[in-house]
């Protein structure tokens, strides 16, 4: 029992909704591309617009700190007074909470005061590069990260302080833990940033300053030089950084008061997740699409599957004799269902050409347009006669190579070239078939064996200097036989032009053997 065929209507749709699936897919697939470059540059925007609003934010904090410390200098016309100095530290660490800790130190680097009394730093004198920085400048500053004389990680910040008369008397100072709690952490770390973004302070050389993990406070994050100078000529911007298998994206702002820049940085995994948000949504609304798709098409189908139906019960229960009458109760409403009504009723009329052109078709090779076996067997046994018949047996060398290397389209193209070539070396009588592959086989009527010999040879050598599509220069080797010799029919012809093939492969290629009365030669 034949298998039942799938109905013309059932393709159509399913060709068409696989279409739409397809393209839907297609589309959203874009659309993912796309939105991850725009989510991208959307989160690199947002990071170095909040990076600018937290160093904005974090130098006004620092700004307001030092104008706290500017206060207390003006309030301290002397170091002698211990009351006086313990009340003014401790007022500016607990009032203001901008201060981890705060020393009043005299033109000497001695403690003279500190807030809180607990560090035990009284009398103790300070070898710091911040507080000989303080005592040498006279001025206001804010130190890079150090290590305290109570063991913290910290950055100070300082004010000088002047007697009455004007005498420099030493400075007052505040610290601000950078491993521990204090404002900055604060400000820094209860932010509402979303995304999964981390904030952290980093110099220009890659120091950083804050981070969430207080271990990586005071280590070095490697900077590219290019980068390094980026940060330190620009105010804000943003740069991508790849490590351990992660994309960071990171927005910065620089602080106006230290140097220092605040970064912003979201991972590939933020953007992944937006993505796969979008892309559930997305595909919700083109589910919707293609079920209303799907419904149109299979209706269309049904439309245009109809007259084709029609038509082919029409011919079937009447053969190639169905009625002019029967087929115009088929209404086709569209082009090519008409036309095919039309060729139905003429199709009778094409069969005979049809036939003539298969057979010519049968007796060609669709790739070289010379005669195939068949082709080659008619033509052959029309040209036998008493007269010399020789026969040459040609094989592309490593042709196997050419397709490995090139591709089967060079392959072709070799073949069809080399087609071209054997058709130009030969006579009007001659004939040139492919029996295969890369074999061709040359029958040459009223030739003698010596004369297909030096036809072979040139052959030959014509090929070894002619450059051939994709493949540039390559050889044959070739069999020569007569049927004069020991042959006495075309196949025993074939067959000694065949062997002679083999032994000029197996005497290294790019040669003519000759199968003479005597056995193989070498041809000259």
């Amino acid at each position: 029992m034949p298998q039942e065929k799938m109905r013309l209507r059932s393709l159509l749709t399913l060709l068409s909704i696989g279409g739409v699936i397809l393209t839907s897919g297609l589309l959203l697939g874009a659309l993912l591309l796309f939105q991850k470059a725009n989510i991208e540059d959307s989160l690199l925007e947002g990071n170095i617009a909040y990076a600018r609003k937290l160093a904005d934010t974090t130098d006004r904090y620092l700004a307001t700190a030092q104008r706290e410390l500017a206060w207390s200098a003006s309030e301290i016309k002397g170091l002698s007074d211990m009351k006086q100095l313990k009340r003014e530290t401790d007022r500016l660490r607990m009032q203001s909470g901008f201060f981890n800790s705060v020393v009043v130190v005299n033109h000497d680097a001695i403690i003279a005061a500190t807030s809180p009394e607990s560090l035990n730093l009284i009398g103790v004198k300070l070898h710091s590069a911040a507080s000989q920085q303080a005592i040498s400048t006279q001025k206001p500053f804010i130190s890079p990260p150090f290590t305290s004389a109570a063991d913290n990680y910290v950055v100070f910040l300082s004010q000088p302080l002047f007697s009455a008369e004007g005498r420099y008397l030493g400075y007052i100072g505040g610290t601000i833990y950078l491993k521990k709690q204090s404002m900055l952490s604060e400000i820094l770390s209860q932010h509402f940033y979303a995304n999964g973004a981390t904030v952290s302070v980093v110099s220009n050389e890659g120091l950083i300053i804050f981070s969430h993990d207080p271990a990586r406070v005071g280590t070095k994050m490697l900077l590219s030089l290019a980068l390094q100078k980026q940060l330190a000529s620009t105010e804000s911007g943003h740069f991508t950084l790849e490590s351990g298998g992660q994309h960071y994206l990171t927005g910065y702002g620089t602080l106006h008061k230290t140097g220092w820049n605040v970064f912003i940085t979201g991972t590939s995994e933020t953007v992944r997740h937006i993505l796969m948000r979008t892309a559930e949504s997305a595909v919700w609304f083109v589910l919707g699409i293609i079920v209303v798709t799907a419904a149109v098409i299979a209706f269309m189908a049904g439309r245009i599957a109809s007259p084709l139906e029609k038509l082919a019960d029409r011919v079937r229960d009447g053969g190639s004799e169905a009625q002019a009458e029967s087929l115009a109760t088929v209404k086709t409403w569209y082009y090519e269902a008409d036309r095919l009504k039309e060729a139905v009723q003429e199709h009778r009329h094409a069969v005979a050409g049809h036939l003539a052109a298969l057979s010519d078709e049968a007796m060609t090779d669709p790739l070289t347009g010379l005669c195939n076996r068949r082709g080659f067997s008619a033509l052959a046994a029309q040209s036998d006669s008493e007269y010399d018949q020789c026969a040459i047996a040609i094989d592309i060398d490593h042709f196997k190579k050419i397709n490995d290397w090139y591709g089967h389209d060079a392959g072709d193209a070799v073949l069809v070239s080399l087609a071209a070539l054997l058709r130009q070396a030969c006579r009007t009588g001659d004939i040139v078939s492919r029996f295969g592959g890369e074999e061709f086989i040359l029958l040459l009527p009223q030739t003698t064996l010596a004369d297909a010999a030096r036809t072979a040879e040139r052959i030959r050598e014509t090929v070894s200097a002619t450059t051939f599509p994709f493949a540039g220069t390559m050889t044959i080797s070739a069999g020569v036989a007569s049927r004069g010799d020991q042959a006495s029919d075309r196949e025993s012809l074939l067959r000694r032009a065949d062997e002679a093939l083999y032994e000029a492969k197996a005497a290294g290629r790019n040669t003519v053997i000759i199968a003479g009365p005597d056995g193989f030669e070498l041809a000259r």
